[in-house]
């Protein structure tokens, strides 16, 4: 019945879009700011690179709003869901789904060299969308972030707090907005996509976008104060970093810890091979500056015996709001910390 229902749906919105053109033509009624000419305008477009294809998308429109939905809409027109990464195993045993190594000789970033392969394959994951997206934006003169992070879906179990999902942040006339160029471009159903426009994930107001979408650099929820998502009760945040290491436990297993000024907090890993783990090299791009925010953060580095990895942090202030772990000098997890009142006032 589901299925039933978002296939109507869709025909619904591509008539909806037809009749939305028509009615702007036939009446003089469009305005600069039309998604849906602009949706009916991009269609048809096409060129073999980013560059070009940037210039000709965003050729007709003045203001950055106008190029930016141009930029959104073609993506989500002409670039398709990978379903692959569902069917493969299913369908030949034992195969994965591989992804193109970047050409480490090109001087093109890792960014575009992405970009550059969906554009040639039309289809793509989330990272694949939001790389595209910026790419384009970036030969169109639109400043634009990639941002990774945890996003609320079918595909993950609840109990997996980590990053899963890469989506975009856009600046537009010195006003940075959130979209979601995957999700607002279609849905899969039965391992099948269905192209279809959801503009509920093209400039989301924040509060909003944070309900489902989660960035690893809390700064990219576009709030003075990240709320603490539900996931926190079970699980603490898992960086990218995380899945690298072998980590078989850790404690405490809820992501928010209480805690009073002076108190003494204790955190504790347990790896299969620390020893082994070491061996792999950290990030070299780590910037502890890019995940700090306000209230502040602290970064806490582990003394390790054998493979008990512990850390401890001695609670000196009421400013302080997250707890990150490094490992090996990656940032692996972190925690909300919780201030509770003095206990002499409880």
């Amino acid at each position: 019945m589901k299925f039933v229902e978002r296939i109507y749906s869709l025909v619904m919105w591509r008539l909806v879009t037809i009749l939305l053109f028509i009615a702007d033509f036939c009446f003089g009624q469009y305005h600069p700011v039309s998604f849906s000419t602009i949706d009916w305008n991009v269609r048809n477009i096409d060129a073999p690179t980013p560059d070009s294809l940037a210039k000709k998308i965003t050729a007709p429109y003045q203001t950055e709003l106008e190029k930016t939905r141009a930029i959104f809409s073609w993506i989500a027109q002409h670039v398709s869901y990978n379903t692959g990464i569902f069917n493969a195993g299913k369908k030949y045993p034992g195969v994965k789904f591989v992804a193109d190594p970047y050409d480490t000789i090109s001087e093109k970033s890792a960014v575009e060299q992405t970009a550059e392969r969906v554009l040639r394959r039309r289809v793509a994951v989330c990272d694949g969308y939001a790389k595209l997206f910026k790419t384009l934006c970036d030969y169109a003169g639109i400043e634009s972030e990639v941002i990774l992070g945890y996003a609320k879906c079918y595909l993950e179990r609840s109990d997996r707090f980590r990053t899963n999902h890469t989506w975009n942040a856009v600046r537009i006339d010195s006003t940075w907005y959130l979209l979601d160029v995957t999700w607002g471009s279609g849905f899969v159903v039965a391992n099948e996509y269905f192209p279809h426009i959801d503009e509920s994930y093209f400039l989301t107001p924040a509060r909003q976008f944070v309900l489902d979408h989660y960035p690893e650099d809390l700064r990219w929820t576009l709030l003075d104060h990240a709320p603490t998502l539900k996931e926190f009760q079970y699980t603490p945040f898992k960086y990218k970093a995380y899945i690298k290491y072998s980590i078989k436990s850790m404690s405490p297993s809820s992501g928010t810890i209480d805690a009073f000024v002076g108190d003494t907090v204790h955190l504790v890993l347990n790896a299969m091979d620390a020893g082994k783990d070491y061996q792999i090299a950290p990030d070299p791009f780590f910037d502890s500056t890019e995940y700090s925010f306000e209230p502040a953060s602290v970064f806490l580095h582990p003394t390790i015996a054998g493979n008990k990895i512990e850390y401890s942090y001695v609670v000196d202030s009421d400013n302080i709001e997250w707890i990150h772990l490094l490992y090996n000098d990656d940032p692996i997890l972190r925690y909300k910390l919780n201030i509770r009142k003095s206990k002499s006032t409880e």
